[in-house]
């Protein structure tokens, strides 16, 4: 199946819908991120495999990596970010995405 214009699309509605974010294209075009109050939340890369997002830290991270649920993104090299797939369920990515905006919003060290 081909998802991922249909679920770029999702992400960037549902990222816009969230308060104070801002959707940006600093490494050019192709590289779409969403911040919140200047922390980066969320990023994919058009026409990429999936969506980016931080986990609670590189544990939770290293084991949705290991479960075969998601894949450490090769550009973002911060601690706790991982890649969902685009063939991920959208309530599951939904989830990801809101998890990575609430704990980037309390954490002020976040990565931006």
């Amino acid at each position: 199946m081909y998802f991922t214009p249909m679920r770029e699309l999702f992400v960037d509605r549902y990222c816009g819908a969230l308060l104070d974010t801002e959707r940006t294209t600093p490494f050019g075009e192709d590289t779409v991120v969403w911040t919140v109050r200047g922390h980066m939340f969320a990023a994919y890369a058009v026409g990429g495999d999936g969506v980016s997002v931080r986990l609670a830290g590189k544990i939770a991270a290293q084991q949705m990596v290991g479960q075969g649920r998601a894949k450490s993104p090769p550009y973002l090299r911060g601690e706790g970010w991982v890649s969902f797939p685009w063939d991920t369920p959208l309530d599951e990515l939904r989830g990801r995405i809101n998890k990575s905006y609430r704990l980037v919003l309390k954490d002020g060290n976040a990565v931006h």
